[in-house]
């Protein structure tokens, strides 16, 4: 079912009009990466506005106007032509008995014609938004909106990047009328544990019915069954606020370890990712929880008073939803319509991309420290001579083919910088407070291996107290390899520091695993042997460069991180004979 919106050409617009609020941005390239110019959000919630006969106050319509009229002049100043926004409008639009003067009257203040999403429209929307959001997807996806929730399934693999759409999902995906804000109104009404009770059993019932429309494909009910659980993507403020609570509970954020008393290191929602029993823990703790009590109680990074109120809400559907289905993992999207409508105006070419890689490219070309292509491929082709090719492989849970080109990318960027700010420049620039901080298609535990490699290109030395919180994320082997793989790319930056890249060749030096066997552990203990010049070389032999191959061999031997194991890597030096 395709999309009845249609294309345009960048800059452009994108006004998202949902039950719970109104968001606008403004796109300045259709890439993969979806780049954003500037973003906003209107804090009016169409849904709680309309009364019982299900009508848009007059006073609420002013204030509508009136936000589209500043977005109008941004866009103006975005050099966005009048024609080129795009106003999308969701269930509290559909919903309202005066929802043709409504959208009349933005048409007349603006010039906008508003789009009215079908119910299997907003599903499919949703569905683009979450995808736009990740590289690789393969499970259920559940859209939390003010006043309806959508149910889907998506694949987006090698198998489904090149068919029309550019990922695969349900012709029959399901919009179900039980979004935060009509769920919350309810559960006020209603606060008799019988009256709740009933609902419940009637919620389990329409989504275990919406689930069967859905139609899941076999090869995600296998995947469930051999993970005693589904993967689920959730997307959508109710959802997302959820994610923020997690991350906020030190018992809870890292899974199931109780014992956590550390911040969650890595404060941004896209590609998060718990337990399902992380998920229902939280929910069970929240969904009888009074929302003013929440609004006084709850002090949460990105959760408003009025977010607050809903959190019981969005526990009961949680709720309901464990009753359907197991769920094994969770991911959180910060996609949603206007990420959804722009993927949908990608060509398949672009489409079929990475959406890191694009990204963290784009951002390296607009340096004047950036890589030729030439260097850019003499340093890659050296770095992955050096790395033992099972972690390299794309079924790798480090996913190393994806990251590396990414850091190299990046690698040279921040040399020019005081050398006490370097490593703690690259340690950042993943995470929350970095530069790449809007890069869609990473998960976490992708953030905080990117963020090691970085920081040890730089020699390593980061005074800042998350550092730990980022090795204990990604696990002590995960770690190791990526500060082995960041310390290779210091020693080939200083062999050839003003040309990197190229000829390294010539210098004599290469480095790669004594052996190539496969192997199907994860981790295997490595032999890696850093082949040295026969003749004295001052580019080689120089002490600033040597102590950097010492430092390589350090962290082979600690790369265990626990002093009882073996280490993961072993280095030897082999000096070449003419």
């Amino acid at each position: 079912m395709p999309l009845t919106i249609p294309p345009v050409e960048a800059p452009f617009g994108v006004v998202d009009m949902g039950s719970n609020g109104i968001r606008f941005g403004i796109i300045h390239s259709l890439a993969r990466h979806l780049p954003v110019l500037y973003e906003e959000r209107a804090p009016i919630s169409l849904f709680d506005a309309q009364s019982s006969d299900k009508v848009i106050p007059e006073d609420v319509i002013d204030e509508v106007i009136t936000s589209f009229l500043r977005f109008k002049a941004i866009c103006d100043q975005a050099g966005v032509a009048p024609g080129n926004v795009r106003l999308i409008a969701t269930e509290a639009t559909r919903i309202a008995q005066n929802s043709a003067q409504f959208q009349d009257r933005i048409f007349q203040a603006t010039g906008w014609k508003t789009i009215l999403l079908r119910k299997e429209e907003e599903a499919l929307v949703s569905a683009m938004g979450i995808v736009g959001s990740f590289d690789h997807v393969r499970g259920l996806a559940l859209d939390l909106g003010g006043g309806s929730v959508e149910l889907n399934y998506l694949i987006r693999d090698s198998t489904t990047s090149n068919t029309e759409q550019g990922f695969s999902s349900s012709k029959n995906a399901v919009s179900l009328p039980y979004g935060a804000a009509a769920l919350k109104k309810f559960l006020i009404e209603h606060d008799d544990d019988e009256e709740r009770e009933k609902f419940a059993q009637k919620l389990i019932a329409e989504l275990t019915d919406a689930l069967e429309k859905v139609e899941v494909p076999d090869g995600i009910k296998a995947q469930s069954d051999a993970n005693d659980g589904h993967t689920i993507y959730l997307s959508g403020g109710g959802f997302r606020a959820l994610g923020y609570m997690c991350m906020s509970d030190s018992k809870l954020y890292g899974g199931d370890n109780e014992q956590s008393s550390r911040q969650y290191p890595v404060l941004i929602i896209n590609g998060y990712s718990i337990s399902g029993k992380t998920l229902k823990k939280l929910a069970k703790k929240y969904v009888d929880r009074a929302p003013e009590d929440l609004v006084k109680e709850l002090k949460v990074f990105r959760i408003s008073k009025r977010r607050a109120t809903m959190i019981p809400a969005c526990s009961f559907l949680v709720l309901a939803l464990f009753k359907v289905f197991k769920v094994r993992t969770v991911y959180f999207s910060e996609g949603g319509v206007r990420q959804g409508v722009c993927f949908n105006m990608l060509s398949l070419e672009e489409k079929s991309k990475d959406p890191a890689i694009e990204g963290i490219k784009q951002y390296a070309e607009a340096s004047r420290y950036a890589l030729s292509e030439d260097q850019f491929n003499g340093l890659y082709k050296k770095v992955v001579r050096a790395i033992p090719p099972f972690y390299l492989e794309p079924n790798h849970p480090l996913q190393l083919h994806r990251l590396l080109p990414c850091a190299i990318y990046l690698s040279n960027l921040f040399t020019h910088y005081p050398k006490e700010s370097r490593a703690t420049i690259g340690f950042h620039m993943p995470l929350a407070g970095g530069q790449l901080s809007n890069i869609p298609g990473l998960l976490h535990h992708h953030r905080a291996a990117l963020s090691l490699i970085l920081t040890h290109r730089q020699g390593g030395e980061v005074a800042d107290p998350i550092y730990k919180d980022i090795v204990s994320l990604l696990g002590p082997k995960a770690a190791a390899v990526c500060m082995y793989v960041g310390r290779v790319m210091e020693y080939y930056y200083a062999l050839s520091p003003l040309n990197p890249g190229i000829g390294l060749d010539e210098l004599g030096v290469d480095i790669f695993p004594a052996f190539r066997e496969y192997t199907d552990e994860e981790y295997p203990p490595s032999e890696i042997a850093v082949h040295m010049p026969s003749q004295s070389n001052p580019m080689v032999d120089a002490l600033s460069v040597s102590s950097i191959l010492d430092n390589i061999i350090k962290i082979a031997k600690q790369s265990s991180f626990r002093e009882e194991a073996a280490p993961l890597f072993s280095v030897s030096l082999i000096r070449k004979v003419d």
